[in-house]
């Protein structure tokens, strides 16, 4: 039986991006660059940046449509970020490894790509064809590269212009876009740095003061319930005093995943401080609060911690419950209405879950 014979991408050209010559580009074709780059790397929010490329960057692309995919750097794979005329339910879950297709390529080498003919290239990768009935027949990729890292692909599907004319303009507009993604990555990771506690991953203070009071707002206007747990750690200082501050802050960690193995948003877990945790439950009433909190309780007695570090330390916590509106109508008044459940449970034997007292019995 003869050997198949693999297509090469005998239309396929390779273009380093430093050799594109941004002299070539016209006034016209600068003064829009520039137009663009003012218009996205000002955008910080992610999800207003999208719409803005995706406005900006069809006017300067003369094609029949165009993609942008970013890289996942957990997985290392491209998925589709924007794909302008193409339903994004088609392709929400479409994933290209780095080499797999001409973007993927691109992606690998951090090498624009030229395919005149996708007939012909040993690359091309035809799944988005199949799913969504559109006939590629020659296609354009960018690398998107930032400080020698690949951020995405810029692809251009049936180009109007297939030369190297149009290089430099693909070239300039993709170092506009890593800086505008790169950007938008930092100011999201400084964001989630500044409501987050680094040793449990819960939320922080700063954001449990905000977010309480816009979850009460919203409970008021829509006459909602919301619960509000807090929650101390029993003897934990003992855990400390044996074993150290390390297995202390790692025994609190596990604490942590296990609150959250059990809430969801738009409940929240927070880091309160030390060994104390709170947690703000929206839409749960007073029994669909003590619901939860005995799960939370019952998990977190039921299977010792710090094992992995060669210790098997069984623990408890104590927990408060306030309601809203029944226990107190303002976050201060939660606060403090769960704090004191929480403590009546601490001076009366710990291990256990106290209801607030409502705001007639306080």
């Amino acid at each position: 039986m003869p050997a198949k014979k693999t297509k090469r991408c005998v239309t396929s050209q390779e273009y380093p991006v430093e050799s594109c010559d941004l002299n070539a580009l016209t006034r016209e074709q600068l003064l829009a660059c520039a137009d663009v780059s003012k218009a996205i790397t000002a955008e910080l929010n992610p999800d207003r940046l999208i719409p803005t490329i995706m406005e900006r960057v069809s006017k300067l692309l003369p094609s029949e449509t165009w993609s942008l995919f970013l890289l996942d750097e957990a997985t290392q794979m491209l998925k589709f970020e924007i794909s302008v005329d193409i339903d994004p339910a088609m392709v929400k879950d479409f994933r290209l490894a780095l080499g797999q297709g001409v973007a993927g390529q691109a992606a690998l080498t951090q090498r624009l790509m030229m395919v005149e003919d996708v007939a012909q290239c040993e690359y091309f990768f035809d799944r988005v064809d199949s799913a969504t009935g559109r006939k590629t027949t020659s296609l354009i990729c960018a690398p998107i590269v930032f400080a020698g890292r690949t951020l995405g692909v810029l692809e251009v599907v049936n180009p109007k212009r297939m030369d190297k004319a149009v290089l430099p303009l693909l070239s300039l507009l993709s170092d506009h876009l890593a800086v505008a993604i790169e950007n938008t990555r930092r100011y999201q990771l400084m964001e989630n740095m500044a409501v987050h506690d680094s040793l449990t991953g819960l939320f922080n203070q700063r954001y449990l003061y905000s977010a309480l009071r816009e979850q009460l707002i919203a409970c008021r206007r829509e006459a909602r319930p919301l619960s509000l747990v807090f929650m101390d750690m029993d003897d934990f200082k003992h855990v400390v005093d044996r074993l150290g501050h390390l297995n202390g802050s790692r025994a609190l960690s596990e604490v942590a995943s296990r609150i959250q193995a059990h809430v969801r948003p738009p409940a929240f877990g927070v880091a309160y401080g030390g060994d104390e945790f709170v947690l703000v439950l929206p839409g749960c009433d007073r029994p669909q609060a003590l619901s939860l909190t005995s799960q939370i309780r019952r998990a977190v007695k039921s299977a010792p911690f710090l094992v992995q570090w060669g210790h098997k330390v069984m623990l408890t916590a104590s927990f408060g419950i306030a309601a809203f509106p029944v226990d107190a109508e303002d976050s201060t008044g939660l606060l403090a209405a769960a704090d004191n459940a929480m403590f009546r449970v601490k001076t009366t034997g710990k291990d256990r879950v106290e209801e607030g007292r409502r705001k007639a019995e306080a």
